[in-house]
């Protein structure tokens, strides 16, 4: 362990380690929460990066893949609706229909 004598913004002093001979693995300016205790040798500082974690965990939405997953529901559920496509029907009308339902289902579950 390597000791460095520091110097908090609150002017509280004293001896913090680290593992670095080169520098503690914060830098002046970091936010970092701290513990002290006092003994006959000296205070003893207990450093170590704030916090930041907000809990937002990172997700960003993206409007194109909810897009994919919206259609993807509502033409599954077009087709169950419909069921078997008859065979008096091209696969092609078949399919157009799917899509006109589908449509319908978003259009309903938007305006709910």
């Amino acid at each position: 362990m390597y000791d460095y004598d520091v110097e908090m913004e609150d002017g509280a002093k004293g001896v913090a380690s680290s593992t670095s001979p080169e520098s503690p693995p914060y830098g002046e300016g970091d936010e970092v929460e701290y513990t002290s205790k006092t003994n006959k040798w000296g205070t003893k500082l207990s450093i170590r990066r704030a916090n930041t974690f907000s809990g937002g965990g990172g997700f960003k939405a993206d409007p194109a893949r909810e897009t994919i997953i919206t259609n993807s529901w509502a033409i599954g559920t077009a087709v169950n609706i419909m069921g078997v496509c008859p065979e008096n029907t091209s696969y092609d009308d078949y399919v157009e229909s799917a899509g006109l339902v589908a449509k319908l289902l978003i259009y309903k579950r938007d305006n709910l």
